[in-house]
C-alpha cells in the first residue's frame, strides 16, 4: 500500500494539469480580489455593492474573503474537480494499471491509494488557495484582518473537510465508471452547484404537494454554500454528517468495483 501511495504521489505533481491549474488559480484570485476592491472603493452606491457581495460593511476580513471565494464554489471547485478526474483515471489509459494489479493483495488497494492521494492534493490545493488569499488581501485591501481569529480557522477547517469529501466523491465516480468524460461532466456538475440548483427546482415541485424540505441542504455543495462563519460545532453537525456519508458511500462503491470488475 505504501509503495502504491508513493508512486501515486510521485506522479501527481508531474502532470501538466497540476501546473496549469495552479496558474489559473492565481489569476482567478487576483482578478476576484481586484474586482472586489474596485467595487468597494469606487462604486457610487455602496449599499448595492454590499448586497451583491453579501456583506454588511466595507471591511474585507480574511474569513469574509474566504467565504466569498472558496465558500461559493465557482472556478476553484471546478479546477479541482477536473484535475481529480484526470489523475484518478490516468492509469486506466495505460498499461501501468494492468501490470501493477497483479502485484497487490487486493485490487481495492489501487483505489484506496488514489483516494489518499486525492485527499493530500486537496489539502495542498486548499492551503495554496488560502495563501494566495492572504497575499491578495495584503495587496488589494488593508491586510488579512482577523486571520488569527477562531472563526477564520474553524470556518477554513470545516470548508477543507467538505472539499475533501467532494474530491473523494468525484474521484469515486471517475473510478467507478472509468471514463474521463463521465467523470469530468459529473465533477463539473457537482463543483459548480448544478445538482443543488436542480434540487431547488425539485423543492418547488415538492412544496406544491405540501412538503416543505430543502433537498439541497443534503448535498456536499449545498453544505459548502450554506456554511456560515462564527457558528458553533452544533450548528455544523448536519454539514459534517452529510459530507461524511457521501464520502464513505462513494469510496466504498468504487473500492468494491475494483474487486468485482476486470482491470481495463
Amino acid at each position: 500500500m505504501l509503495k502504491l501511495l508513493r508512486m501515486d504521489m510521485h506522479r501527481l505533481p508531474k502532470g501538466l494539469a497540476f501546473k496549469i491549474i495552479l496558474i489559473l488559480l492565481l489569476g482567478e484570485f487576483t482578478l476576484t480580489a481586484f474586482a472586489f476592491s474596485f467595487m468597494m472603493n469606487r462604486a457610487d452606491d455602496l449599499t448595492e455593492v454590499y448586497q451583491i457581495l453579501g456583506i454588511s460593511s466595507d471591511v474585507m476580513t480574511a474569513p469574509l474573503f474566504l467565504r466569498l471565494t472558496l465558500g461559493q464554489l465557482g472556478d476553484f471547485a471546478m479546477y479541482m474537480a477536473i484535475f481529480v478526474v484526470l489523475f484518478s483515471n490516468g492509469d486506466f489509459h495505460s498499461g501501468f494499471i494492468k501490470s501493477i494489479a497483479g502485484q497487490v493483495k487486493s485490487r481495492s488497494m489501487l483505489g484506496a491509494s488514489k483516494f489518499i492521494s486525492v485527499m493530500i492534493y486537496t489539502v495542498f490545493y486548499f492551503c495554496v488557495s488560502v495563501l494566495i488569499s492572504i497575499i491578495e488581501l495584503a495587496v488589494f485591501f488593508d491586510g488579512p484582518k482577523e486571520l488569527g481569529s477562531g472563526d477564520f480557522w474553524q470556518y477554513a477547517l470545516l470548508l477543507l473537510f467538505m472539499y475533501i469529501s467532494m474530491s473523494v466523491v468525484i474521484a469515486a465516480i471517475a473510478q467507478f465508471f472509468r471514463s474521463n468524460l463521465i467523470g469530468i461532466i459529473s465533477g463539473v456538475a457537482i463543483s459548480i452547484g448544478l445538482i443543488s440548483a436542480i434540487l431547488n427546482l425539485v423543492n418547488m415541485l415538492v412544496k406544491k404537494i405540501g412538503f416543505d424540505i430543502d433537498l439541497a441542504e443534503y448535498t456536499i455543495t449545498g453544505s459548502i454554500k450554506s456554511l456560515q462563519i462564527g457558528g458553533s460545532i452544533g450548528d455544523y453537525t448536519q454539514h459534517i454528517v452529510v459530507c461524511l456519508v457521501y464520502m464513505i458511500v462513494a469510496a466504498a462503491a468504487a473500492l468494491i468495483s475494483y474487486n468485482k470488475r476486470d482491470i481495463a
